[in-house]
């Protein structure tokens, strides 16, 4: 099991050029696929244009290319709903777990990972403390990233404002946190041992902190790996 520390936070410049990176690959592919899907019509029109080629060939790619721009552009919309409260200030002072939730769906939509987070879970009264949403949508994200074969991503919670619990649950191959991240997570990893796939872990664990939570990881099998917050 790991735990983070309570030392004070500091984060230095390599650690936001780390997270830089990492948003930056999380959204070049949507991103370039939007683009692809433009020169594709872009393309379409042109040939369009020069003569009889083909009207109904032409329509077709153009369907497809509307497909591919409509898909990726969700895609990225999506994952910056997720960014937006997850490292953004907006997510510290949110309020219930309405819009978490649909952000964390939408993270996973399309991908090798389900989730399952009721709306009461059981209850949204420990959505009313500072810094849960952010929390637990860092949480969902830690698990989905230890879920390389896909699998099933669990959210439950108890308690209130003043004392309560979260879980989330990564369910799945191979249901494990590589040391890289747990260490990034813990804050024993200097920012130098820092890289853009460990930056999140480490993150997560600094904002954690700055809100006074205490998180702790345990692997209670080879497909099992629970994810526990506390305050």
């Amino acid at each position: 099991m790991t735990e983070t520390s309570s030392r004070p936070v500091s984060v230095d410049i390599r650690v936001l050029e780390l997270l830089a990176s990492k948003l930056c690959h999380d959204l070049v592919s949507p991103v370039g696929a939007i683009r692809n899907g433009l020169e594709l019509i872009e393309e379409m029109q042109e040939e369009e244009e020069g003569g009889p080629a083909g009207g109904g060939s032409i329509g077709g790619f153009l369907g497809e290319a509307v497909k591919l721009i409509d898909h990726s552009s969700g895609q990225a919309d999506r994952r910056l709903r997720v960014f937006r409260l997850a490292y953004g200030v907006a997510g510290r002072d949110q309020k219930g777990f309405g819009d978490a939730r649909a952000a964390a769906a939408g993270y996973v939509e399309g991908g090798r990972t389900r989730l399952d987070w009721p709306e009461r879970v059981p209850h949204d009264m420990t959505a009313q403390r500072r810094g849960v949403v952010k929390l637990v949508l860092n949480l969902v994200m830690l698990a989905d990233e230890a879920l390389t074969h896909g699998g099933l991503v669990s959210v439950a919670a108890d308690g209130d404002e003043t004392a309560g619990r979260i879980t989330v649950t990564a369910a799945g191959r191979p249901g494990t946190l590589n040391p890289e991240a747990a260490a990034a997570l813990a804050g024993t990893a200097g920012a130098d041992a820092l890289t853009p796939r460990t930056i999140h872990a480490y993150l997560a664990g600094r904002l954690a902190e700055s809100d006074g939570f205490r998180i702790a990881v345990a692997t209670e099998s080879s497909e099992r790996l629970v994810f526990t917050a506390e305050w």
